[in-house]
């Protein structure tokens, strides 16, 4: 039986892989995230088929904004080379800004996976530490937890967040806390799992 199905899963892949013209998986995803694999070039070789502006084949920065470029050439080289995910914000070359999640995968042709959804502009106004404190607070640490680890004070933790609020227009704790959930939650590698398509190819 098992073998029966790896047949199936392998037919499968091989009708969706060597298309340069069809996306695989539309309904897969979010409407507002892209979902990508790409070669350790940087070339998409899969997508989620959220939007119609990147295609297999290109490369994953095609529509990034002049500044943003070098950072995601710089971000998948670091991914291939070092074997490390990473995250980062970028901007497109229509002004929307997006968060950006890679990771690292194990097979030669698909090098990484990209996960990208939009984040609000508000999000720019943000220094170094107020970010750094949303993504502890999205992990669900107490004030507390984000002193210890980012070795600060505990009065410094509350200015950050009250700042963040008031930067992100958000009169409330509980709004902040849902608001970081959302944009600065990142699970771990671990808790994802190999992609679909990764998995059928090693089947």
């Amino acid at each position: 039986m098992s073998g029966h199905f790896t047949k199936r899963a392998d037919a499968s892949l091989s009708q969706s892989l060597p298309s340069k013209r069809s996306k695989v998986a539309s309904d897969a995803t979010l409407a507002d995230t892209y979902v990508g694999l790409c070669d350790w070039h940087g070339r998409v070789v899969w997508t989620s088929g959220t939007g119609d502006r990147l295609h297999i084949g290109d490369d994953v920065w095609k529509n990034a904004a002049a500044h943003s470029k070098e950072r995601m050439k710089s971000a998948v080289a670091s991914v291939v080379t070092l074997r490390e995910s990473c995250m980062l914000d970028a901007e497109n070359d229509h002004g929307d800004h997006f968060r950006l999640w890679m990771w690292p995968l194990n097979d030669p042709e698909i090098a990484v996976c990209v996960l990208a959804k939009p984040i609000p502009r508000e999000l720019v106004l943000l220094t170094e530490r107020e970010s750094a404190c949303l993504e502890c607070l999205a992990q669900g640490k107490s004030t507390r937890d984000i002193a210890k680890e980012l070795d600060i004070g505990l009065t410094t933790v509350h200015t950050h967040l009250r700042r963040s609020r008031e930067k992100l227009g958000l009169t409330t704790s509980e709004a902040l806390i849902g608001f970081a959930a959302r944009h600065f939650y990142s699970p771990p590698p671990s808790e994802l799992g190999e992609p679909d398509i990764v998995r059928k190819r090693s089947g």
